[in-house]
């Protein structure tokens, strides 16, 4: 007796069950073949990415460093290192209408919208950057970049390279 009534419930168990199924795998697969698209960074202009949390404002940064410009030569694109390698017989072209010193601050400007406190490896802030672009280009370059006293490091000077390192591993990966 206890086996007709078990049979037949287990059918209709078994019917909703895959009913259910039915019903919630269209929607499950939907959601999980959108979500890697909801999560894609612009490599191309990083100010559009939503940097919610530290680690997306450094892939960011290091996304802008990567913009290059063709009207200037790659011994001055700006690295994460924030030696600009601009000499006083460079300065001329450097800082012409249109050169490198006009895409270094663009790169600088897109460095400060996506992480503010970015800090290059040698200690200076974006703002200490664009203050050495201003001098050189009104001065004349020492070769030197500023470097801000404000930076705050308790770690050891191997960390710099490290975190560089790890920088780039996330930027490509």
């Amino acid at each position: 007796m206890l086996y007709q009534y078990w049979v037949p419930e287990m059918e209709r168990h078994r019917r909703r069950s895959s009913h259910h199924v039915a019903t919630f795998l269209p929607l499950f697969l939907t959601i999980f073949l959108l979500l890697p698209s909801a999560q894609a960074e612009n490599k191309t202009d990083p100010t559009a990415n939503q940097n919610l949390s530290p680690i997306q404002g450094w892939r960011s940064a290091e996304y802008c460093l990567q913009n290059t410009s063709r009207s200037c030569p790659e011994k001055y694109w700006l690295t994460d290192s924030g030696w600009l390698n601009v000499s006083y017989d460079d300065g001329v072209g450097f800082c012409a209408a249109g050169g490198c010193a006009d895409h270094t601050r663009a790169v600088l400007l897109c460095i400060h919208h996506v992480k503010r406190e970015y800090w290059f490896r040698n200690h200076a802030s974006v703002k200490d950057l664009n203050e050495t672009i201003n001098r050189g280009c009104a001065q004349g370059f020492t070769g030197a970049s500023l470097t801000s006293s404000g930076y705050r490091s308790n770690s050891a000077p191997i960390f710099g390279a490290l975190s560089a390192a790890a920088l780039m591993f996330i930027a490509f990966f």
